[in-house]
């Protein structure tokens, strides 16, 4: 015969199980039906811009393998910093995702205060990345980047880099080479590439701190000469382009773009997105658009891309203190 005390701890039991089935069957039932309704890619920038033509054909392409159509919706403000938020906030249930790259997702929480950090979204997968360049006129007196770096040295602060904003990752790269390769020259920002190319091309600037989707059309036209990249290996796009580990400058980093969700997002809803992107790359359909961008296709798993999140929120953190960068 039970006891009373082994009646109430069985009665507890049942209890505690019925209770977590309650609480986990919905969750796992969401998993099962996702997606059944249209998902929203938040851009965390306007219509036109890097980010939406890098986005669009991917919100093409993944409905073919998640079986609904993706939208673009575009929150533009504080820098990206709207949109970022935006997501944090919304319920994660996979419906609304981040349009992400690391100026909105690692570069802002870290160089100014913000209600969000990298911590507050679950990485998908990225899916390209882009090299950044440095650029100067064809008729500017440096042949190489060592020719310029020599110049800098015995002038500093005299010449000005223009790039396409505060805090990009162009002006990270070229802060980078500031502070390894002990020279000090003068950030110009401005709102675009686009402007910042235009500003070297127009003799306003020296050299110009771009990503090479902007670039390679002046490259390959001779009306900018591109001095380095900033990847660890050089662009397939411009093969003559040293990097500047090979000029001994060890410095490297990219532009990515990837796809995040917000923190809490259940890991089935997460492991069907990463597999509707992995599937665009397998049969081969998202490769070819991304290289018709002037892009690298780019793909990495949700736990691959959380290292990348992991090491760039250390890597920014440091070098905007290193860098004597002003945070706000």
């Amino acid at each position: 015969m039970k006891t009373s005390s082994e009646i109430n701890l069985r009665a507890f039991v049942l209890a505690a199980f019925f209770s977590c089935t309650l609480y986990l069957f919905p969750v796992y039932a969401a998993e099962i039906n996702y997606p059944n309704k249209i998902v929203t890619m938040v851009n965390p920038f306007g219509p036109g811009g890097g980010v939406d033509i890098t986005f669009r054909p991917i919100i093409d392409i993944l409905p073919d393998y998640l079986g609904q159509k993706i939208i673009m919706s575009h929150k533009p403000g504080a820098a990206g910093a709207t949109a970022a938020v935006f997501v944090t906030k919304a319920k994660p249930d996979g419906y609304t995702l981040l349009a992400g790259s690391p100026t909105v997702v690692t570069i802002l929480p870290v160089a100014y205060t913000q209600p969000y950090s990298p911590d507050d979204f679950v990485a998908v997968g990225t899916f390209a990345k882009a090299m950044s360049t440095l650029s100067v006129r064809p008729d500017a007196p440096w042949k190489t980047l060592g020719d310029f770096v020599a110049d800098a040295k015995k002038n500093p602060q005299k010449f000005k880099f223009s790039t396409a904003g505060i805090m990009c990752t162009a002006h990270f790269f070229m802060e980078s080479l500031n502070h390894t390769a002990g020279i000090k020259t003068v950030h110009i920002p401005f709102t675009s590439d686009v402007a910042a190319i235009t500003a070297t091309m127009g003799g306003h600037t020296d050299i110009a701190a771009a990503q090479i989707t902007s670039v390679l059309p002046h490259y390959s036209s001779g009306t900018l000469r591109v001095l380095a990249v900033s990847d660890d290996v050089r662009c397939k796009y411009m093969p003559d382009v040293p990097t500047l580990k090979e000029l001994g400058y060890d410095v490297s980093m990219n532009l990515w773009f990837g796809i995040l969700a917000p923190k809490g997002t259940p890991r089935g809803i997460v492991d069907k997105l990463s597999a509707a992107l992995k599937k665009g790359f397998e049969d081969h359909k998202i490769q070819p658009l991304m290289e018709r961008l002037g892009l690298v296709p780019f793909l990495t798993s949700p736990e691959e891309m959380e290292k990348i999140l992991r090491q760039e929120k250390e890597f920014y953190s440091k070098a905007v203190k290193d860098y004597g960068l002003q945070v706000k």
